[in-house]
C-alpha cells in the first residue's frame, strides 16, 4: 500500500512538471491603436460618417416631431415620453453602427492574428496604452485591410 502511494506522488509530480514546462513557451502579443484604426482606416472611417449622418437626421426627425406636438398642445408628459423614445431611436442607432464598426475592426484583426500567429492583441492608445515594451504593431496592418 505505502509503495503504491509513492508511484502515484512520483507519477503526479511528473505529470505536474509536464504541465508546468509545457506552458513555459514564448507567447507571441500583438497591439494596436484604436484610436488610430478609428481615424485611419477608411471602412471605419466611412461608418462612422454614416453614423453621423443618421443621427442628424433622428435629431432632425425628432426635433420636428416634438415641436408638432407642442403645436397641437401635447401635455408634458407625453413630450417626455416621445422625447425618450427619440433618444432609444438615436441609441438603436449609435449601437447597430458600433457593431457594424467592431466586427469590420475584428475580422481584420483576427485574419492578421492567423497570419502572425499571434497568441494575443492588445490595445494600445498611443504612449499611455498597455504595451511599455516589446510586441507586435498590428495597427498599420489592420488600416491597410480596411481600406
Amino acid at each position: 500500500m505505502n509503495r503504491k502511494k509513492r508511484v502515484a506522488v512520483v507519477v503526479m509530480s511528473v505529470l505536474c512538471a509536464a504541465a508546468f514546462t509545457a506552458g513555459c513557451g514564448k507567447v507571441n502579443i500583438g497591439y494596436v491603436d484604436q484610436n488610430r484604426i478609428q481615424t485611419e482606416a477608411p471602412q471605419v472611417k466611412t461608418s462612422i460618417e454614416e453614423m453621423q449622418n443618421k443621427m442628424t437626421e433622428v435629431q432632425q426627425e425628432a426635433e420636428k416631431q416634438l415641436q408638432e406636438a407642442a403645436a397641437k398642445g401635447t401635455s408634458q408628459e407625453d413630450m417626455q415620453k416621445l422625447q425618450q423614445q427619440m433618444q432609444m431611436k438615436a441609441a438603436g442607432v449609435q449601437q447597430q453602427y458600433g457593431v457594424q464598426i467592431k466586427a469590420k475592426i475584428d475580422a481584420a484583426m483576427d485574419d492578421i492574428v492567423k497570419a502572425r500567429k499571434l497568441d494575443t492583441v492588445v490595445n494600445s492608445t498611443g504612449k499611455d496604452g498597455v504595451v511599455v515594451s516589446g510586441g507586435t504593431d498590428i495597427t498599420d496592418e489592420v488600416i491597410q485591410k480596411l481600406q
